[in-house]
């Protein structure tokens, strides 16, 4: 399927990146096949990152863009308002100390004249800077396929590295409305989810079981090569369930609001059954929740057998049953009088 009359923007958030950006900023200009354009946004860099830019913008084939941000906005809002000047037909995010494949746009872009699809996912390798260990990071892809909408559990991501996507989805909601960080909650929901929760939301997704970035693990990465951190000391399970019910439910929100005019954007889009889904997935943290606030370890128990019963623990999007879940509230239950 010829790729060529569809183009793709890659947009780079930098923050004192002078150790990495030299690599990264070439092995995006290297690619096979060449984005239309680069757009650098920095957000307040102290080092070497902007003169490094820019003296590689000079000779690049490839247009290179510099933004600077007037004040600090964060990794979640520098990608964005950045990806919102892009004018490719798709946009690929790029962390400013990783490093593409030269293949990597290559082979997205056999994606691009498929209208059904709204997003590609690939898989990486992650490179251990302290060892020089190399792994493959497959983010859970186990094969090349295309998953169909609302494939996913509702709280996934991929990392933003990853993700190649239709511009489009930039503009089916306003991103200053986004809901909050279940995974941080003081903050606004980060680029990456923000974008495969509408993905999904609205069309297919192209999985590609190839590592086409390096993924850098070092002293200053935000994530490491799982999003989840260990449970600090004080732990709130019942302040982190009202984290997750309430972004589920801003998330049905924002699908409720989605243009009339998405339809046509995004053929496979089912306003009712996209509401449907994520209203299973609020039902289910709700009830998990009165294990939580159960007042003694009896009612606890008896509320997961409910739980159990009524098919509480099965995931949303494929039927499965979460174990995890079931073991996780259990565990709590145990530590009740």
């Amino acid at each position: 399927m010829d790729a060529t009359s569809k183009t793709v923007s890659v947009v780079i958030a930098t923050y004192n990146g002078s150790v990495f950006i030299r690599e990264q900023l070439e092995s995006v200009i290297n690619q096979n096949f060449k984005p239309v354009e680069i757009i650098v946004s920095d957000d307040g860099s102290t080092d070497s990152t902007l003169d490094i830019a820019r003296s590689i913008a000079e000779v690049s084939e490839v247009p290179v863009k510099i933004k600077i941000n007037q004040t600090n906005l964060g990794f979640r809002d520098n990608f964005l308002n950045a990806a919102l000047s892009a004018n490719g037909d798709f946009v690929a995010f790029c962390d400013q100390d990783d490093i593409w494949d030269l293949e990597k746009l290559e082979r997205v872009a056999v994606n691009f004249q498929n209208p059904n699809i709204s997003m590609i996912v690939h898989a990486a390798a992650s490179l251990d800077e302290s060892t020089g260990k190399i792994v493959k990071f497959t983010q859970g892809i186990q094969r090349t396929c295309i998953k169909p909408p609302l494939s996913y559990d509702p709280w996934l991501t991929f990392f933003g590295f990853s993700i190649v996507f239709r511009r489009e989805l930039l503009h089916l909601a306003d991103i200053e409305r986004r809901f909050r960080d279940f995974i941080v909650p003081k903050e606004k929901i980060a680029h990456d989810r923000w974008i495969v929760f509408l993905g999904q939301v609205v069309g297919e997704t192209a999985e590609l079981h190839l590592p086409l970035v390096t993924y850098r693990q070092h002293a200053t990465n935000l994530f490491g090569d799982g999003r989840r951190s260990h449970k600090a000391k004080g732990h709130d399970p019942i302040r982190e369930l009202d984290d997750y019910i309430a972004a589920t439910a801003d998330m049905i929100a924002v699908i409720r609001e989605l243009p009339d005019t998405t339809e046509a954007a995004f053929p496979l889009f089912d306003r009712g059954k996209a509401i449907d889904f994520f209203q299973r997935a609020l039902h289910q943290l709700q009830q998990r929740k009165r294990v939580y606030v159960s007042r003694s370890r009896p009612r606890g128990v008896w509320a997961v057998i409910r739980n159990i019963r009524g098919g509480v623990y099965r995931s949303v999007h494929h039927d499965t049953i979460r174990w995890r879940s079931i073991a996780r509230d259990l565990k709590y239950c145990a530590t009740r009088s």
